[in-house]
């Protein structure tokens, strides 16, 4: 099954990025409010660079089925800085070649993205705690973007990962990785854009 295989084969990379990512300082609660802006920055201009590029390039059944229109994560990502005063960085797309445009390799890359949503649910309890941060009344919009749909978001995206034939397989992982070594990429770069 596809999204077992992704697992496995982008562990070190979904290991790396948490680290890069602070997830060790939001779960123990140390989490400062620079580290929380750039968590969001990092993200937009991730999504800004790639989101509409992800959901316009499925084929229409895989898009119809993942109820692709509900998966947009960007205008969570823009209330959330707004929220803490970021000004939203410039993002020039010339990133949309970076993924094939089959749907093996969208669905790839956006496991990388659907996973993080799913984290964010324990994350978002532990941001909701953090001293720094709750005295600011924050909604944690992109943290909580699917709201009570998470679950059955996560399940039906995962059983569309695993009607992908075999094939597939490598252009999946493949985008993946790149999808991860993408994030690391903006969330080092992004120390100079957060102040």
């Amino acid at each position: 099954m596809l999204h077992e295989t992704l697992k496995s084969a982008t562990k070190q990379n979904h290991d790396e990025l948490e680290r890069l990512m602070f997830v060790n300082d939001i779960m123990s609660g140390t989490l400062t409010l620079q580290q929380y802006k750039q968590i969001l920055t990092t993200n937009y201009l991730v999504h800004k660079a790639y989101e509409a590029f992800l959901l316009d390039n499925l084929s229409p059944e895989v898009a119809q089925q993942l109820n692709i229109g509900k998966r947009q994560k960007l205008p969570a990502l823009i209330a959330d800085m707004q929220a803490v005063n970021i000004e939203l960085p410039t993002v020039q797309n010339e990133e949309e070649t970076a993924f094939e445009k089959s749907n093996a390799s969208i669905l790839g890359a956006m496991y990388v993205l659907e996973g993080a949503t799913l984290g964010g649910s324990v994350i978002v309890k532990r941001l909701k705690t953090n001293p720094e941060l709750s005295t600011l009344n924050l909604d944690f919009n992109y943290y909580q973007v699917y709201g009570s749909e998470l679950i059955p978001y996560w399940k039906t995206f995962c059983a569309l990962l695993d009607q992908q034939g075999e094939d597939s397989y490598d252009d999946a992982v493949n985008s993946a990785k790149k999808m991860f070594d993408c994030i690391a990429s903006v969330q080092l770069q992004n120390n100079n854009l957060v102040g």
